[in-house]
């Protein structure tokens, strides 16, 4: 799993710095776009709502979210695409709607799964249209690799002490420990030889929340996954699972950033 993993990342980096610092902006977005509705798809699969058109309405809500992002970022296109996935949901539920409890409870899966996974992740887009926005992207997902790779390797290493065994068994204090450490020694030194954004206290406390975010959005992930009893939520990136496994730990912290700094 290790190999595999190592492997993927060398195949995947290269092309994630070209994506963020060379790429035109139509092809970015596009990417980000991509990801989020592969997102939404294997979002929907794992809660297997059992009314007609469920996954319609998750991708295609999500993506309305999505997509009325790329409009402005005032914030008024964004709240009419929340607003159209909420009707399209309802719209939904009342057209499919057999046993009422459990319309209700596949509408309230699908509007979760819809802006979770289409507001979140498309900050992406928002962060890189930030003055130097290309640098603090790659700082965000820098730190989050580096504080995910000090978390296994700490965990690894040293832990003993179970961090929360109901949600993720195998996370440990000791591996928190890790990440936080991880996120600040990538961050800190990313910081002092490309962007020159934070100072040095400055930069040590974001890495801390971007560590304590990505760790707080793994966890909620595994929450999610063990609720629908899936062990990983797709295949498509070899020895990480589905986009939605790659991207669960960075989608709080890319959104911290983009607030933080703008």
């Amino acid at each position: 799993m290790l190999r595999t993993r190592l492997l993927t990342a060398l195949i995947a980096i290269p092309i994630l710095i070209w994506l963020i610092f060379a790429a035109s902006p139509l092809v970015y977005n596009a990417v980000v776009l991509l990801a989020t509705f592969v997102s939404l798809r294997e979002m929907a699969a794992m809660q297997r709502v059992a009314a007609p058109g469920s996954t319609l309405l998750t991708a295609g809500g999500g993506m309305v979210i999505a997509i009325s992002m790329l409009i402005d970022e005032s914030g008024s296109a964004v709240s009419a695409g929340v607003v159209i996935a909420l009707i399209a949901t309802l719209l939904g539920t009342l057209l499919a709607a057999r046993d009422m409890e459990q319309s209700v409870a596949g509408a309230s899966q699908v509007l979760f799964a819809a802006v979770y996974g289409g507001l979140l992740l498309p900050h992406l887009i928002w962060l890189r249209w930030l003055p130097g926005g290309s640098g603090l992207v790659f700082f965000v997902l820098a730190s989050v690799m580096a504080s995910d790779a000090g978390g296994y390797f700490g965990g690894r290493a040293f832990g003993k002490r179970k961090l929360w065994p109901s949600v993720s068994p195998n996370k440990t204090v000791e591996g928190a420990f890790g990440s936080i450490c991880g996120a600040v020694l990538v961050g800190t030194l990313f910081n002092a030889a490309f962007i020159h954004r934070f100072g040095l206290l400055e930069v040590a406390l974001v890495s801390v929340v971007v560590s304590l975010l990505a760790q707080t959005g793994d966890l909620v992930e595994s929450m999610i996954k063990r609720a629908y009893h899936a062990k990983d939520a797709g295949w498509i990136i070899p020895g990480h699972g589905g986009v939605l496994d790659r991207t669960d730990s960075m989608v709080l912290p890319i959104v911290f950033i983009y607030y933080y700094v703008g």
